[in-house]
């Protein structure tokens, strides 16, 4: 499924930003160039909070793998362009999985590891998946007992893969698959049309930016499927491989799961690409971080932003130098950072990424506004992305207190998906780009300089809010909270969670006559089978929802004032 226009492959091509090799053929490409280094291993701990003891393959065993679990997928009848559903903590088998998938042209969907039952079953269900592939367990949430329960109510999906440790009946073990991997024999060769690299990888469902000149409610559902090509993933990747200086000899480091722009863009792509070497698992604690950095000898490690400084004196400790490459979050970070050498890496909602080495310890660089090039003190260097900013002065009101707006984010290039998953007529009239290629982010900026003209993020001017690696459209946790009985109108706040980064709270408004039981409502939250996320840290109570003339939810003021209530 091509998910590139043919006059837009041709502009990025001759820029060298696209090509015409896609992630598995990388994979090989290794494989022969040095097939004895290591590609890829397990946190030594991961039997502790998934199932299956941890691995390490060198580059052929890698590619061996790929291609027997590409070849067990095509057996099983499988097609081209089906897609299916991924939903796996950041693991060897999580990487075999999505690269086997490339090779058998499928199109992976990566599930979000907080999602539950309401979750994967919508996902399912809006992209016809034709499969899943998943673990028993992380820590306690019982993925796979889940996923075959909504595989039985989702009629078109056939298979329900497991990986790791012992697997809940009904999921075929892969495992199994490469014990027999020499058996299995070559993948086929998927024929594709025109440039194989232009087809689509992944599918996510992103949420449509709000029409910020007439400040429209959010309460309608506006999420469609956003397709990504594995030139789109490529651009992506290379803008931290090139900024961070990823190579061949390089060791990795990273806690992210394989989705979205982080776990993809900043983490497997530069790996593949560089040729390095891959270290991943959920560490529990910032030392286990530290502890796989020394064993392995790191000399990168990709960490959320809030705990950079405390890993940056756990590695000290250990006697490692790397760089490591903080990822922001969508709010300006206030801790203190650490000193040595960072790559600040900047998600820009669902559509791409800034990566920019530091300047010096005390904070991050400002983003450029303008062609986006990497490395960004290199000339010549290919553009990656483009930058700029629309005012909207109607949206500063949305904004964090004290935060003064400058305009929303709005990005272009070769390593920005579009809305062209094949759908509806009445779908395909909400594309959200512009005449010019130009898609809005959600995201708030301030200038910081004139000239260059460069910026930092504000925090979010729409609807949404980045738990973790994903985005959640808080409109759609609105329609939860408002379900459960006994209550008359409810609204999802950001707050700070407990571990340092965002979380979510309700505001309820009680049913005239009720009395509000919290825990019944929490119970309510949870019978919805949501996921993790949308159940609330904060429970309040008042006597109405703040909305502004349109009937949006003045979320930041409310949250605001609620948290600072005695």
């Amino acid at each position: 499924m091509i998910v590139a226009r043919e006059e837009e492959s041709r502009a990025h091509a001759a820029t060298g930003a696209w090509g015409r090799v896609t992630l598995d053929q990388i994979v090989a490409r290794n494989a022969d160039a040095h097939p004895d280094r290591l590609a890829l291993a397990d946190f030594a701990d991961r039997a502790e909070w998934t199932g299956g003891p941890a691995e390490s393959l060198t580059w052929r065993r890698l590619d061996t793998r790929v291609e027997a679990l590409a070849a067990f997928f095509s057996a099983l009848g499988l097609l081209t362009d089906q897609v299916i559903v991924m939903q796996m903590p950041p693991t060897v088998d999580a990487v075999v999985a999505l690269l086997a998938a490339s090779r058998a042209g499928l199109i992976v969907a990566p599930l979000a590891l907080s999602a539950r039952e309401a979750e994967a079953t919508d996902l399912c269900r809006r992209l016809s998946a034709r499969a899943v592939v998943t673990v028993a367990h992380t820590e306690d949430e019982t993925h796979g007992v889940r996923l075959r329960d909504v595989a039985a109510d989702v009629f078109q999906i056939r298979f329900v893969f497991g990986a790791g440790g012992d697997l809940p009946d009904g999921l075929v073990d892969l495992a199994a698959v490469f014990d027999e991997a020499a058996a299995l024999g070559r993948a086929p060769e998927i024929p594709r049309r025109g440039n194989a690299a232009d087809h689509a990888l992944t599918v996510e469902i992103a949420p449509l930016p709000l029409d910020a000149d007439t400040d429209e409610s959010a309460d309608a559902d506006r999420r469609l499927p956003l397709p990504r090509s594995h030139n789109h993933w490529i651009a992506t990747g290379l803008m931290s491989l090139l900024e961070a200086g990823i190579g061949a000899e390089s060791v990795v480091i990273s806690p992210f799961a394989l989705s979205g722009t982080i776990g993809l863009g900043a983490v497997l792509v530069p790996w593949l690409i560089g040729g390095a070497t891959l270290v991943l698992g959920l560490p529990r604690a910032t030392d286990v971080l530290a502890e796989e950095a020394a064993r392995h000898g790191a000399t990168h490690v990709v960490v959320p932003a809030r705990i950079a400084a405390r890993l940056a004196d756990r590695l000290s400790l250990h006697r490692v130098a790397a760089t490591i490459l903080a990822v922001a979050e969508d709010d300006p970070l206030d801790a203190p950072m650490p000193a040595g050498d960072v790559v600040d890496v900047t998600p820009l909602g669902a559509y791409g990424l800034v990566a920019r080495r530091r300047p010096e310890p005390s904070g991050p660089r400002a983003l450029p506004v303008g062609p986006c090039a990497a490395p960004a003190d290199t000339a010549n260097a290919p553009v990656l992305l483009e930058l700029r900013l629309k005012a909207i002065p109607q949206l500063a009101g949305h904004m964090t207190s004290g935060r003064p707006l400058g305009g929303e984010v709005q990005v272009r290039g070769a390593m920005v998906p579009h809305f062209n998953w094949p759908a509806s007529g009445q779908d395909r009239g909400q594309r959200p780009r512009n005449a010019e290629g130009w898609i809005a982010t959600g995201l708030g900026a301030r200038i910081v300089t004139a000239q260059p003209p460069t910026c930092e993020l504000a925090g979010r001017i729409d609807d949404l809010v980045r738990i973790g690696q994903t985005l959640h459209d808080l409109a759609a946790v609105d329609a939860v909270y408002r379900g459960v009985e006994g209550i008359a109108d409810a609204a999802a706040l950001v707050v700070d969670g407990d571990a340092g980064g965002p979380a979510v709270a309700a505001a309820v408004v009680p049913s005239p006559g009720r009395r509000f039981d919290e825990a019944r409502f929490r119970a309510a939250v949870a019978e919805a089978r949501v996921g993790l996320a949308a159940i609330p840290v904060k429970v309040f109570t008042v006597p109405a929802i703040a909305r502004g003339p349109s009937g949006r939810v003045l979320r930041s003021g409310m949250a605001h004032h609620l948290m600072t209530l005695p």
